[in-house]
């Protein structure tokens, strides 16, 4: 296999990545909480950062400074944040908010404990059709990057961080 095509399928396993629109991924399928582990409710603010990552330049915005081990790995070169959305989440709700390219993305909170934060991310593409619904385990504190469809010359990505 050729180096570029190894880099690809090595960033796409570590950071859970779908580089392919409009295809959908199933949930993670995860075992359920015992009686007395039980999912634990609470507050986490999440923060998503939707970025454009391109290979058509070199330019890497400055207010993605403490984003860039997150970005390193992937294969793109440039990278330019379109938005931040800071959305608070508690119990088992969930937030929504537009994207960049007329999509919507939900972030559903569905337990959590003291190491990490389980989350739904869904991205949802024009005329609601499903581009994306996993479940990503987000360390507390931690970043998890979601990557997913196609915008302009490159593709969106979603650096996903869970505070509590």
């Amino acid at each position: 296999m050729s180096h570029r095509i190894l880099r690809a399928l090595n960033a796409a396993l570590l950071f859970g990545l779908t580089l392919l629109a409009p295809l959908s991924m199933p949930s993670i399928a995860e075992a359920a909480p015992t009686q007395a582990d039980g999912p634990k409710v609470g507050k986490v603010d999440v923060t998503v950062h939707v970025i454009q990552a391109t290979e058509s330049n070199k330019k890497v915005d400055q207010r993605l400074s403490s984003l860039l081990r997150y970005l390193k790995p992937l294969r793109y070169t440039g990278y330019e944040l379109l938005a931040t959305h800071n959305v608070p989440v508690s119990g088992r709700s969930s937030a929504s908010f537009n994207i960049a390219g007329d999509r919507k993305v939900t972030i559903e909170l569905l337990d959590r404990d003291e190491k990490k934060a389980r989350l739904r991310v869904q991205f949802m593409g024009a005329k609601g059709k499903k581009l994306l619904d996993t479940t990503v385990l987000v360390p507390r504190n931690g970043t998890f990057v979601v990557a997913g469809p196609r915008y302009g010359d490159g593709v969106l990505v979603l650096p996903v961080t869970a505070r509590y």
